[in-house]
């Protein structure tokens, strides 16, 4: 999984924070890091994230926190490909600051021992949920709407609340580490693409190791250094992720339900699943049934 060193828009280089809308056919960028911290609320949209070495599929409302240098992509369904009539399904809000311009600008005024301390934890990603996101959500769509001092203001009240909140779930697992650099090609990038249009039908590795330019073998060794997960493992993730978004979408079976995700067999479906999930899909679909 090879991320591009990505730079963020040119207001943030030069000054210590910026505020960006995007409102697409789709969301297109590559998986990528920087050393900026950012806050990505999804007002529309949906399809697989990736958040260091958490793959999972994501939706409108979801508030999400990226730390310094974690490497993430938010990547749409197939059928936002498909369609050609250019009209906006991708809508997001991001809030990006440079921590380190921060808290020395923050050091001369207040102590900035919880917010460093935040800082940190937030290198492995951070989902939120409850009054805090609801809270955070409302001061980012407020930002869009002031200038400058107003800003700044709201920027304050929005670190404040993320320097208290308990209100989050963390994303990266604790060992995560990121061994990505700056010069790495985009072959992985590539990989994933591929992945996330084809994980319903059987993906072949040695047709996934030569669209990497890189025999098997080399191939499951660079796949697992860089994401912690063998590639079957990578797979079955995103498949088991597929399945659970279809269980809350509609009725199915789950004999049918194993195969629209790309399983060969409903055994190793029911086996990957309770790994995964810690429970059988047939009580999961129970679960979460109103």
């Amino acid at each position: 999984m090879k991320p591009v060193f990505a730079k963020v828009p040119e207001v943030v280089q030069n000054d210590v924070f910026a505020v960006r809308t995007a409102d697409l056919p789709y969301f297109s960028t590559e998986f990528h890091f920087h050393k900026e911290c950012q806050m990505n609320y999804i007002v529309q949209s949906e399809g697989r994230r990736i958040i260091g070495d958490r793959v999972e599929t994501f939706k409108g409302g979801e508030l999400v926190f990226l730390g310094s240098d974690l490497p993430h992509v938010w990547h749409n369904d197939k059928w936002y490909f498909e369609k050609n009539d250019g009209e906006i399904q991708a809508r997001s809000v991001t809030l990006f600051f440079d921590s380190d311009k921060l808290i020395e600008l923050l050091s001369h005024l207040i102590p900035v021992n919880k917010l460093q301390t935040f800082l940190k934890m937030a290198r492995r990603g951070m989902k939120f949920s409850g009054k805090s996101k609801k809270a955070l959500t409302q001061l980012l769509l407020e930002m869009t709407t002031q200038q400058e001092l107003a800003q700044l203001v709201t920027l304050l009240k929005i670190l404040e609340l993320l320097s208290a909140t308990t209100e989050y779930e963390l994303l990266a697992s604790s060992g995560y580490v990121n061994t990505y650099q700056a010069k790495d090609n985009d072959r992985m990038d590539r990989v994933f693409k591929y992945i996330f249009s084809n994980f319903t039908s059987g993906i072949k590795l040695d047709e996934i190791a030569a669209l990497a330019n890189m025999n098997k073998q080399a191939f499951c060794r660079y796949f697992k250094s860089r994401t912690q997960k063998t590639f079957t493992e990578f797979v079955n993730n995103i498949r088991v992720g597929h399945a659970c978004k279809l269980m809350t979408e509609k009725e199915c079976r789950i004999a049918e339900l194993a195969y629209d995700c790309g399983f060969n067999s409903l055994s190793n479906f029911n086996r990957f699943f309770r790994e995964m999930k810690g429970i059988n899909p047939r009580d999961y679909k129970k679960m979460i049934s109103p």
